[in-house]
């Protein structure tokens, strides 16, 4: 009996010891330190502000908040770029909705590489593959620029590439 009750206290303290080490790890993201580093700390400040959930989240819940923003942008601009494709009747607006949106499936393609990364934690590969999915962006917000086209795509694209610079702000802490 005194054997058995030794092994629970042994596991007892075992079980706490790594329920700390645990709760050591999941500590309150720092926010005005992720701003800071943001390539827009005010948009960053006012992204972060917009969703309740950030402001007690660990680091690694804040980076699965803000790369499901960073999806739903790329997935809201390539569906909006997708209908301009379809009604427009300029031939060179046309082509450029037509390259912006190439541009950003390979941009959600990147995303779905990158969510794997993001779920086994590993900072290094979301950094890299949320790079690949900002270069998509960028192409398709220098190409509208050239063809003079609808302004709100070409702020998304740009809300896209800030939020994506927060995660990678993320990422590089998640090392």
């Amino acid at each position: 009996m005194t054997a058995y009750m030794r092994n629970k206290n042994v596991f007892v303290s075992c079980l706490m010891f790594f329920l700390t080490i645990g709760s050591l790890n999941a500590q309150k993201a720092d926010i005005n330190a992720i701003c800071a580093k943001a390539k827009n700390p005010t948009f960053c400040s006012n992204y972060m502000k917009s969703n309740p959930k950030t402001s007690t989240a660990d680091i690694k819940t804040l980076a699965k908040i803000t790369f499901g923003s960073a999806q739903a942008n790329a997935s809201g601009a390539l569906t909006k770029i997708q209908s301009l494709v379809k009604t427009e009747t300029n031939p060179t607006l046309k082509k450029g909705y037509t390259s912006c949106a190439e541009q950003y499936k390979n941009a959600m393609s990147s995303l779905n590489d990158a969510k794997q990364s993001l779920d086994s934690g590993d900072g290094p590969g979301l950094n890299i593959k949320v790079s690949a999915a900002m270069e998509g962006s960028t192409t398709c917000q220098d190409d509208l620029a050239k063809v003079k086209a609808d302004p709100s795509t070409v702020k998304n694209s740009g809300d896209f590439q800030n939020i994506c610079g927060i995660v990678l702000v993320i990422s590089n802490m998640m090392r």
